[in-house]
């Protein structure tokens, strides 16, 4: 009799795989199927408790891809993490002398193609290797859009020469674990923040340019448009942002941020008012300059975190 269709062992795996995945997710968050595939298996959708009780849960408007390998029973390597420059300014320079930490990683080789693709995407919506580990019961993340950016463009001249590249996974991103739930959450906000930080330097420039013409009407106006980023409450595990969301509050509801004072001490021979005035301006506009640098500390520290470097190790491990 004629045998019938079979099913590996590798397709089984994948299976556990994808169910040890859906189980490390928050209950409320949608995983998506993405076919057909080409090196992008999944969507992921988070939601938030809309009730504060648990009873419904509304979409965040985010969304990130996410490639599965499951793997039956993963070596862990030992990876050493060194000091290196900023990699946005020059190649990679890794200072031996300043070994910042050995931390536990699953390696793996992702075939050219598949690295190519990713990185013809760019940058705003990422795309999340996830490395699930079935003997550990385990899943661990890094998102590929910054590993090719940070850490495989800098260290060669031209690292599409081969066929394929070996990923280094940090176990500490595991799914989960207050870690790995920041890094989902922060990286599923990109595609809004890189939005938002496109207006924030937009309307600084359109302030300095209008700064003799009604700038503080533009500035409410301003203001009153990007008070609406519900990312503002959102973003805990990024200092800066729920900062810069109180300054901005501050100013619609005072008509100034409080990032500068008015020194008491007026200098001689200038108007009180004219020096009152001057600070209040300056004040308003140092609001605008740091949201515009945004953008900047993204490119410049942001994006390594969750990396296996050691400004990602620094700003984003645990503990």
């Amino acid at each position: 009799m004629a045998a019938g269709k079979k099913r590996s062992e590798q397709h089984l795996i994948d299976q556990d795989g994808i169910a040890l995945l859906r189980s490390k997710l928050p209950r409320a968050w949608v995983l998506r199927e993405y076919r057909p595939d080409y090196g992008l298996d999944f969507t992921i959708e988070p939601f938030k408790d809309a009730s504060g009780t648990g009873a419904t849960y509304e979409t965040l408007g985010e969304h990130f891809f996410v490639q599965l390998k499951s793997v039956a029973d993963p070596a862990v390597h030992k990876l050493d993490i060194y000091g290196r420059g900023n990699v946005e300014k020059a190649p990679e320079e890794l200072n031996r002398a300043d070994k910042v930490a050995t931390i536990d990683s699953y390696r793996l080789q992702l075939e050219m193609s598949e690295l190519v693709t990713i990185e013809r995407m760019g940058i705003g919506v990422p795309v999340l290797l996830v490395i699930a580990d079935l003997a550990r019961q385990r899943c661990s993340f890094v998102c590929l859009n910054d590993y090719i950016d940070k850490i495989l463009i800098p260290q060669h001249d031209d690292y599409r020469t081969t066929k394929s590249r070996t990923i280094h996974v940090p176990l500490w991103t595991e799914l989960g674990s207050a870690a790995g739930t920041f890094g989902l959450r922060w990286y599923a906000k990109r595609a809004k923040l890189l939005a938002a930080f496109q207006r924030f330097t937009y309307q600084y420039s359109e302030l300095q340019w209008h700064e003799h013409e009604d700038w503080r009407g533009l500035a409410r106006y301003f203001g009153e448009r990007i008070v609406q980023y519900d990312f503002w409450d959102d973003t805990e595990m990024c200092a800066p942002i729920p900062y810069h969301a109180a300054g901005l509050r501050r100013f619609l509801a005072t008509g100034q941020p409080g990032y500068f004072k008015v020194p008491a001490d007026i200098e001689p021979g200038v108007d009180p008012a004219e020096w009152k005035a001057y600070f209040e301006k300056l004040d308003v506009f140092e609001l605008w300059r740091s949201l515009s640098l945004l953008p900047k500390t993204y490119e410049d520290v942001w994006r390594e975190w969750f990396l296996p470097t050691a400004l990602g190790q620094l700003a984003s491990a645990p503990g």
